[in-house]
């Protein structure tokens, strides 16, 4: 489930308490549909809300930072690429990805694979260039867990 429909029923939801039920993120991006500047009624809202449901449950990282995406994608704790996680990416997307990758080496959540004699291991991306193995540390899920975004 997307982490901001966490913790409420979408049918409990109306124009009244929106404000009050909804996550401060959620209530922000409803706030424009709703009266005096917007026409939604609660039908037209809760349908709203199911179809951003949906929409971020197909793609749970779409409302992430980078470094969240990156944490998300690396949460299994298995070594892998950038172009490994994220086959789909365009290249700026990858580029601003191995970025935030090196952001997370030095907050000691990820780490470049190496062999015994210190060497950088890499393998071939998806458009054949050599690329670098990241390995995500245990510090990597407890991020996670203090922002809620795993158990």
């Amino acid at each position: 489930m997307s982490y901001r429909f966490y913790g409420f029923d979408i049918d409990e939801v109306t124009v009244e308490n929106y404000a009050e039920v909804l996550p401060k993120s959620l209530a922000r991006q409803i706030e424009i549909f709703l009266p005096p500047e917007g026409s939604f009624a609660t039908p037209e809202l809760k349908r709203y809300l199911e179809i951003l449901k949906n929409y971020e449950e197909e793609d749970e990282s779409s409302s992430m930072t980078l470094a969240n995406r990156l944490r998300i994608a690396f949460r299994d704790l298995e070594p892998d690429t950038i172009c490994g996680k994220f086959p789909k990416a365009e290249l700026p997307l990858k580029r601003r990805l191995r970025c935030v990758a090196e952001y997370l080496i030095r907050s000691s959540e990820f780490k470049k694979l190496k062999d015994e004699n210190g060497k950088l291991i890499k393998r071939k991306g998806v458009l054949g260039k050599m690329v670098v193995i990241y390995q995500p540390q245990t510090k990597l899920l407890d991020s996670l867990r203090r922002q809620g975004l795993i158990q």
